[in-house]
């Protein structure tokens, strides 16, 4: 697991670009897809 200060920053940016209303819905699966495989989780 990540340090709880990483986790922060992590869920911060995950929030961010899951609630966005101006990317295509696209261009937000891959952020969620590159955002977790940066932390280790593979789809």
């Amino acid at each position: 697991m990540l340090p709880t200060n990483q986790r922060r920053a992590f869920n911060k940016f995950y929030d961010s670009a899951r609630g966005n209303e101006i990317l295509e819905p696209k261009v937000t699966l891959m952020l969620h897809l590159a955002a977790a495989m940066a932390v280790g989780c593979y789809p």
